[in-house]
């Protein structure tokens, strides 16, 4: 093929990309949108996987919104397709294309790493101790009850069955959830649980994701795209964290410098 007709096939291909991102984009909600993603990437091989990812990747580095959108189904996808054959396969296959042609931005997103430190037993984490002698459904309950005090103590707890009532109690605030994601030391579930609850969107809540070293490394690396320039900075120096999470950090950072303004972050 001559080098027209292969800028003619590129151009192609990124408008069949730029037409699934803006579809992604027009979906109202995440669980929906990872379905319809997790149904297209059923009929792609995987070069084509890796030239949508790598089509997403360039436009987080510009903060592209419908970018920033797409990237999080993928991550919604990723997580969901882990427990899928074909899916898993898929993703391993594009993760040693990304790797073998050197696309660190895609193969960090698809990496999978434990976290800077942990990881950490149950035991380990520092818990209210009146609220540890109550059984594990006991706390369960009261997760999803009225009382201020009980909730603020239960933020200390060690099982992700109880944070997930939590999390979906209307009466947590922000705040609530930022000392939950920061806590340390703390589980790799804790985080994740943090991460696919409606707080997951939040700005503030991911950047206090990606700062905890005991977050684990693959969910820090996927959400690092989401921040701002001024947090791609403190994270690319923060000695506490994962060395992986930092050098991504600073690839994003040199990526944008000769982009466009930053956007402000969006949330649902």
């Amino acid at each position: 093929m001559g080098s027209s007709g292969h800028r003619k096939k590129v151009k192609k291909t990124k408008s069949v990309w730029g037409r699934l991102i803006r579809r992604l984009r027009s979906v109202p909600e995440l669980g929906m949108r990872r379905q319809l993603l997790l149904d297209r990437l059923h009929a792609m091989q995987p070069g084509d996987a890796l030239s949508f990812f790598s089509e997403v990747v360039a436009g987080v580095t510009r903060r592209n919104a419908a970018c920033l959108v797409a990237l999080e189904a993928i991550h919604a996808a990723i997580l969901q397709g882990q427990d899928q054959g074909p899916i898993y396969e898929l993703l391993a296959e594009v993760y040693r294309l990304a790797r073998e042609e050197e696309n660190e931005g895609v193969a960090r997103l698809l990496m999978i790493a434990k976290p800077k430190r942990g990881p950490v037993t149950p035991e380990a984490v520092p818990g209210d101790l009146e609220m540890s002698q109550l059984t594990l459904g006991v706390r369960k309950f009261l997760a999803r009850g009225h009382d201020r005090t009980r909730l603020d103590r239960l933020l200390f707890d060690p099982d992700p069955c109880v944070v997930r009532n939590l999390l979906r109690n209307p009466r947590l605030t922000e705040q609530d959830v930022m000392r939950l994601a920061a806590r340390r030391p703390t589980r790799t579930e804790i985080q994740k649980e943090i991460h696919k609850s409606r707080w997951g969107t939040r700005y503030r809540i991911r950047l206090a994701l990606v700062c905890n070293p005991y977050t684990q490394t693959d969910l820090s690396l996927k959400l690092v795209g989401f921040l701002l320039h001024k947090d791609l900075r403190m994270v690319g120096h923060d000695g506490n964290l994962h060395e992986l999470v930092r050098e991504e950090a600073r690839r994003m950072m040199k990526k944008r410098r000769a982009g466009k303004p930053e956007e402000e972050p969006e949330e649902d």
